[in-house]
């Protein structure tokens, strides 16, 4: 047993040696230097001048009617030289009536025409369900600040898929009430 163990020793000692030995590193192979080519000569060619004959004429512009003159203003009459007892009462000056530029009635809000389809009626289920979460979450009352930005972002999103719906952008209005439901469905739990 004992010449098993010196044997085994000897291999060790003869591995560990081995390991440490170090070879003699190879001598550094010199390259030339590299050259680096000059660059090649930069060329400009000068764009051609624009020629002076090449508009086109313009035609004769109509002579311009000068704007209507405003009425005239009522002459005051010359203050007399004679001195009145009593101050004359200004009159009340009645300013011109204020008309308000006229605008269109704004635009009646409607669903889109393919309200019969059932992929708008899936949607406008899907902000339905969304809105009910959100108003039974905000019934409870214990909303965090990180709850309340997340059911801020729960009520964008379904009044913005309402607004893709008027639009009759139906893949964009899935989109954002699909958002929405997950959002408060995060938030009943």
């Amino acid at each position: 047993m004992r010449k098993i163990r010196a044997a085994a020793l000897a291999v060790l000692v003869g591995l560990a040696g081995a390991a440490c030995t170090t070879t003699r590193a190879a001598p550094p192979v010199e390259r030339p230097a590299l050259e680096v080519p000059p660059p090649p000569p930069r060329i400009v060619v000068p764009l051609p001048a624009p020629s002076m004959n090449q508009l086109e004429p313009v035609q004769e512009l109509e002579p311009m009617t000068p704007p209507a003159p405003n009425k005239p203003r009522p002459q005051r009459e010359k203050e007399s030289p004679k001195a009145d007892p009593k101050p004359e009462e200004p009159k009340p000056v009645e300013p011109p009536p204020v008309t308000a530029p006229v605008q269109p009635p704004p635009p009646q809000l409607r669903l889109p025409d393919s309200s019969g389809s059932p992929q708008v009626s899936q949607i406008i289920e899907v902000i339905a369900r969304s809105k009910t979460i959100l108003k039974k979450v905000v019934a409870s009352g214990q909303l965090t600040e990180g709850a309340r930005k997340a059911f801020k972002e729960a009520e964008m999103f379904a009044s913005q898929a309402e607004d893709a719906l008027k639009t009759n952008n139906l893949p964009l209005a899935k989109e954002f009430a699909d958002k929405a439901e997950r959002i408060a469905k995060e938030l009943q739990r």
